[in-house]
């Protein structure tokens, strides 16, 4: 069945703005993405994988080696575990997380915001935390830490309460 006349309009101007959007919109992701990038670049995540895979790396062959790997089956073991650690320093490369990180970042913040960060993380304010955010985030831990530890004398005491009250029913 043929269109009408007045439908076929509708078609044709839906069509028309398509066409001269999707350049806009394609250029807005594209500056999008790069002002993500940007961000990644300058709060450099990627140097913090490195060490966090190695970590996990560690872990993990520590973890099979002390569950499947008996004394003296260590040389049989050792080019599998090789292999494992391989795996898991490859999953965890900045070249395999790249579009996770930028997508996260872009579906966080707008266009706009990520240069607003961008612009801050380029001061002079903005560099000096990200030169002290690693020691800054250390010594929050360790304020929450000793806290923490502060409470252990109470906690005892309430779970002994706890206990007596327990063999007592």
């Amino acid at each position: 069945m043929p269109c009408s006349a007045p439908r076929r309009r509708v078609r044709l101007l839906l069509v028309a703005v398509m066409t001269v959007m999707l350049p806009f919109s394609v250029h807005a992701d594209a500056a999008h993405e790069a002002a993500a990038e940007e961000l990644l670049r300058l709060i450099q995540i990627d140097r913090g994988l490195a060490p966090m895979a190695a970590r996990m790396r560690q872990s993990t062959l520590q973890q099979i080696r002390a569950q499947d790997v008996a004394v003296g089956e260590e040389p049989t073991a050792a080019p599998y575990l090789a292999r494992i650690g391989d795996l898991i320093e490859a999953t965890l490369s900045w070249e395999r997380l790249r579009p996770d990180f930028l997508e996260i970042y872009m579906q966080t913040f707008t266009r706009e915001e990520l240069v607003t960060l961008n612009t801050f993380f380029r001061s002079s304010v903005g560099g000096k935390y990200l030169a002290n955010v690693n020691s800054l985030n250390q010594q929050a831990t360790e304020v929450v830490r000793r806290h923490a530890m502060a409470t252990a004398p109470d906690v005892r005491a309430i779970t002994d309460e706890m206990r007596a009250a327990l063999d007592g029913n």
